[in-house]
């Protein structure tokens, strides 16, 4: 099964606003009638300064999605609004520090999808997060023990990068 990519961005703009619907949003507060000066950083863009190791050494991150069923697209959306309930990945978020791009072959049939972390501490977090499948560990990642068990619980296989 292939999807295009515009059709992909329309339903995952479709399952956002879905998702998103039921939050309450706090007004914004009305616009000053004197006109502020441009902004002359991304940081200043947004309103947050950077902090951590990407603002640190400027490393740009791109994480591979692998959208191939329903259960994958919603795994992704469940994982966009965790990502921005941290105000720092959401602050990279907004400023493209941190991107996504789609994975180029489909995964195997009936075995789930593979998910990959390249680095960071993995929680049972983003073990609950995962639909199934294989999680593939980079180099710079490691798995803290209640996800290893959570992991174990719901039948996910963990694969180290040496």
């Amino acid at each position: 099964m292939s999807i295009d990519r515009n059709e992909l961005r329309a339903l995952v703009r479709e399952v956002v606003r879905d998702a998103v619907a039921g939050l309450n949003v706090a007004q914004r507060p009305a616009p000053t009638p004197t006109p502020a000066p441009p902004p002359s950083t991304v940081a200043e863009q947004f309103g947050v300064e950077p902090t951590g190791p990407r603002a640190v050494d400027g490393k740009n991150r791109t994480e591979t999605v692998r959208l191939t069923n329903d259960a994958d697209l919603d795994g992704f959306v469940r994982k966009l609004l965790r990502l921005f309930e941290n105000p720092k990945t959401r602050a990279d978020l907004k400023a493209g520090r941190l991107r996504f791009g789609l994975a180029g072959t489909p995964g195997p049939v009936g075995g789930g999808a593979t998910h990959r972390i390249d680095r960071g501490a993995v929680t049972e977090r983003h073990i609950a997060d995962l639909a199934g499948g294989t999680l593939v560990l980079g180099r710079r990642a490691v798995l803290t023990p209640l996800a290893r068990e959570k992991a174990r619980a719901m039948g996910i296989t963990i694969e180290k990068e040496r």
